[in-house]
């Protein structure tokens, strides 16, 4: 190996191993409302399911890991909400089900990322993952009671600088906060229509 080749394969690892990612949050702005809704009435005890699906620049594939702090922040929505007696997720009987549809659609401009690897990360790469939370609530009988579905959306940048603000900001950190609070909103518009 010359000493020129070495030189190269050492900028490569560098550029490597210095890049880092960001994720920031689009969309929706951050939860506003009182919180927990206000409580009036009987409080249902409620059967929770979460279920995901995902799509890369709209084609199915696995969601994998992230459902399960997707769940969680779910799960801490509807017990954190204060409108329930209880809330289970194991499959046990409620008075009311309650059904809540996970979906992330990450896309990316694959021109542009090849352009990014190839100026080493100098110029940043971005992947946009939209959010979508369809809640839908229905009695024990199985009548329908409502459907709420919302969007948000991250972006995850990838450039070369960012390694220093990649351990505040990392997609793990960021996505469940906006899943969370999708619920919250959720909670809260099918509260004030009546249903909880």
């Amino acid at each position: 190996m010359t000493c020129r080749t070495k030189a190269i394969a050492v900028a490569l690892l560098c550029a490597f191993l210095g890049s880092g990612c960001v994720t920031l949050r689009s969309s929706p702005p951050r939860f506003h409302e009182a919180w927990p809704p206000t409580d009036t009435g009987q409080r249902p005890a409620i059967a929770l399911t979460v279920t995901g699906h995902a799509t890369e620049n709209g084609v199915p594939r696995d969601i994998g890991p992230i459902l399960d702090p997707w769940g969680a922040a779910t799960d801490g929505a509807y017990r954190e909400s204060g409108l329930f007696a209880t809330v289970s997720n194991r499959g046990g009987r409620g008075d009311v089900r309650v059904d809540v549809e996970l979906g992330a659609d990450v896309w990316q401009y694959e021109a542009l990322t090849v352009f990014s690897y190839l100026t080493l990360l100098i110029i940043p790469h971005v992947v946009t993952t939209d959010i979508t939370v369809t809640t839908r609530v229905t009695a024990a009988d199985g009548r329908p009671l409502g459907t709420v579905q919302l969007r948000g959306r991250s972006q995850t940048w990838y450039q070369l600088p960012l390694f220093l603000l990649a351990g505040f900001f990392e997609p793990a950190n960021v996505s469940p906060g906006i899943v969370y609070d999708l619920n919250r909103e959720s909670i809260t518009e099918l509260h004030a229509r009546g249903v909880f």
